[in-house]
């Protein structure tokens, strides 16, 4: 454990306020702020961020705690390591006797080797043995300021350049596995990039995380190869030159496909530019631009496979709360890397400042093969349209489409709009109906509860526990009280028996129960459940006729559980039952 007084110093030294913002465009509301949760996707704000105690908690997916917590969840840290980066961050230095350092160690190590791993990289695009790749650089018109800002490199065509030079920094083959720098056979272990164009992906804070690699040889299939998932890396939540992109001030990214979209993009000037490290845009993803930027312009490939990106995308933006446009790319032109060399920055401006918004979008893909000069393709569209249009949530938004729609197809903007009035009463129902037979199912409409799963068979017996949990963080002197009457396993449940069981230990010991405390023994998530049972029970009165109900549900529940039948009784307590039975 890391020493309570260094917690506590942490903890005076750090503003909760000062942590989130980086994360999320934080609202005043009354003493206290509001913002989109950075956990998980939504259009309005849920996640609610207390002054006063110095905490925060979404009401939409349950992540909550203080900063610590906070940092662990957005980070993906463990929690000596959350404490280390907000140490950092207010100058203070923690106690190394008392953190364990395994995870936090090999973290750092495989953080050493990735920077290692790069610069072996870049050496060797700068070597006689990358010629080959840095010609290839320069006929992507790439300047020498370009690839050193960004630290590109070579990895050569032999089998054991890379996992030689770093044998001989000392670091094991299985470390080299692990961080997918080299490649396990049956019978050796092997580079895992070969005969590539590396290009290392760095993380918000600058760290080298993981590499993509572009192939060199016309006749190797995989064109583009990342790293394997790490302890450092997921690709489903990083994105490329997110670590440039994020400094400028700019209120839109452009999002691309491929890392040497990006590359043309910044070298023009447009630093807020990324790309997906993988196939298709995730909701991770999603929510990472969210941290900072309010509108999102995606710049596809022109070809089908980039289109059905970009329909993906429109949809995943639109979930974290974020205004997404269209690039379109002229017929002769494939990608932003093309139209640039092709037409140059001020022209590429300008088509971003006429990017379609999603709607447009819809609608013109809606009109794709379609003989609008007909009386029949103008009614096909109108088909599509409507369905699009019965979408829009803001009245305002939809009644300029549905207007538009009506003019463009020779109809009554009435008769469009009723149209459109009609499909959104179906689709209403039709949601309805969908729920309904869920519930008819047995599914509900809550997903099982990973963190105290038998809250659902013990719904009135866990309240209790729930009021007993708070009671305690309320009034932590009445705790001889709680146990004079029960134990923590008399708590049907184990989570909450496990939070009860860590309280009253810490108390008996003279520790605090502050919530900074709990995330060496709780996981982040576990961590938000404990401060929603705070805030579940923050607006009731802690009077001891409450305690005193919340104990005798869980007595009553006891005694019920160990009630035996006649036939599972003793002689002796038949005897005892017999004459229970005549005094009733």
């Amino acid at each position: 454990m890391i020493p309570e007084d260094f917690i506590e110093r942490l903890k005076q030294s750090t503003d909760i306020e000062s942590i989130i913002s980086p994360y999320a465009v934080l609202k005043r509301a009354g003493r206290d702020n509001i913002c989109l949760c950075p956990f998980h996707s939504e259009k309005t704000p849920s996640c609610h961020i207390y002054t006063e105690s110095q905490s925060f908690y979404c009401f939409g997916c349950g992540a909550g705690g203080d900063a610590i917590t906070f940092i662990r969840l957005i980070e993906n840290l463990d929690y000596p390591e959350a404490v280390r980066f907000l140490a950092d961050k207010a100058g203070l230095t923690v106690p190394e006797d008392g953190v364990s350092d395994h995870v936090a160690g090999k973290r750092t190590r495989m953080l050493e080797m990735n920077k290692e791993a790069a610069r072996f990289y870049r050496d060797m695009l700068n070597s006689p043995q990358g010629e080959s790749a840095l010609d290839y650089l320069y006929r992507r018109g790439l300047s020498p300021n370009t690839i050193r800002k960004y630290g590109l490199g070579f990895a050569p065509p032999g089998w054991n350049a890379l996992k030689d030079h770093m044998r001989s920094k000392n670091y094991s083959e299985d470390e080299l596995v692990e961080a997918s720098l080299i490649s396990r056979g049956e019978r050796n272990t092997y580079d895992f990039f070969r005969y590539r164009v590396m290009f290392p992906i760095i993380d918000r804070r600058g760290n080298v995380v993981a590499f993509s690699g572009r192939a060199l040889d016309p006749d190797e299939k995989a064109r583009y190869i990342n790293s394997r998932d790490s302890l450092v890396f997921n690709k489903s939540s990083n994105l490329f030159s997110i670590n440039f992109a994020k400094n400028t001030k700019e209120k839109h990214m452009f999002l691309c496909e491929g890392n040497m979209d990006v590359l043309t993009l910044n070298q023009a000037g447009f630093e807020n530019s990324v790309a997906i490290c993988g196939t298709a845009i995730t909701p991770e993803q999603a929510r990472l631009l969210r941290q900072y930027c309010e509108n999102v312009i995606i710049a596809t490939d022109s070809d089908s496979a980039g289109q059905k990106s970009a329909e993906k995308a429109v949809n995943l933006l639109g979930q974290a709360g974020l205004s997404a446009r269209v690039l379109e790319l002229p017929p002769d032109t494939k990608d932003p890397d093309d139209y640039i060399k092709k037409y140059g920055k001020e022209a590429f401006a300008a088509l971003a400042d006429n990017s379609r918004s999603v709607i447009s979008f819809e609608l013109k893909k809606a009109a794709y093969g379609i003989e609008l000069e007909t009386p029949e393709g103008r009614a096909e569209y109108l088909r599509k349209a409507i369905v699009i249009l019965a979408g829009i949530d803001s009245p305002s938004e939809r009644a300029v489409f549905t207007g538009e729609t009506a003019r463009l197809c020779g109809v009554p903007v009435q008769t469009a709009e009723d149209s459109v009035n009609q499909r959104r009463e179906y689709n209403r129902r039709s949601a309805g109906r969908d729920e309904k037979q869920k519930l008819i199912k047995g599914g509900g409409f809550q997903k099982r509860d990973e963190i105290n799963p038998e809250e659902a068979k013990y719904p009135l017996q866990a309240k209790a526990e729930r009021g007993i949990i708070a009671y305690l963080f309320h009034s932590p002197d009445k705790l001889p009280h709680i146990l004079s009457k029960l134990s923590p396993n008399d708590f049907p449940t184990e989570f909450n028996a496990k939070v009860l069981k860590t309280l009253v230990l810490r108390l008996n010991k003279g520790y605090s129960l502050d919530i900074s405390t709990l995330g060496s023994e709780f996981s982040a998530r576990e961590v938000g459940r404990i401060e929603a049972i705070k805030r579940e029970n923050s607006e009731l009165p802690f009077t001891m006729e409450r305690l005193s109900e919340y104990i005798k549900i869980l007595l009553d529940f006891k005694a019920a559980k160990n009630k035996k039948s006649p036939a599972e009784m003793t002689e002796d307590e038949l005897l005892e039952y017999s004459r229970m039975l005549k005094k009733s």
